[in-house]
């Protein structure tokens, strides 16, 4: 009986041995597709968009893209393992200036009708937008291009809201 037991517990572990090891990375990037587990795709996915993305790496040492389009902005990579490899998901940011005009109520003005782009103010009082996105397993270039041009016409609406609102209204004659 006792025997039985163990050869239990070493099938047991056998099965479970591969979802573990699987488990244990992320699957390598498939062909043609944009992983946040391999950074040059992402990078090359952002210089063919025209974003003139350059790879750097953030205070805990995970990858970063510094991108320009309408504003400066970072893309920050999730979820990566002690190794700052592996990484799951993105975070596209863009931070702008300590102002009296960033308060929670003006943030929550542009939320309120937004569904992607989310902002926020930061303890140090700079307004912060931010844009994630799940990458596991990969995106085609399709879908990705498209996690562009939301970032990017959704960065454009932020610029036309920031207008509307923090720019004086002419005096009435």
């Amino acid at each position: 009986m006792r025997n039985l037991m163990i050869a239990a517990a070493v099938l047991t572990g056998a099965w479970t041995m591969p979802v573990t090891a699987q488990t244990a990375g992320q699957p390598p990037c498939g062909k043609d597709l944009v992983c946040a587990n391999a950074p040059q795709t992402v990078l090359a996915a952002m210089e063919k968009a025209g974003f003139k993305p350059k790879m750097s790496a953030d205070r805990d040492g995970d990858p970063m893209i510094e991108g320009q389009g309408i504003f400066r902005f970072n893309v920050f990579f999730y979820g990566c393992d002690k190794q700052h490899v592996n990484c799951d998901s993105l975070r596209f940011e863009a931070l702008f200036v300590k102002a009296p005009e960033n308060t929670p109520a003006f943030a929550n003005k542009w939320n309120a009708g937004k569904r992607f782009l989310q902002a926020s103010v930061h303890a140090d009082g700079q307004l912060g937008v931010a844009y994630d996105v799940a990458m596991v397993g990969g995106l085609n270039q399709r879908n990705f291009s498209d996690v562009l041009d939301w970032w990017n016409s959704q960065l454009e609406e932020l610029a036309a809201f920031f207008k509307a609102e923090l720019t004086p209204a002419a005096p009435k004659k």
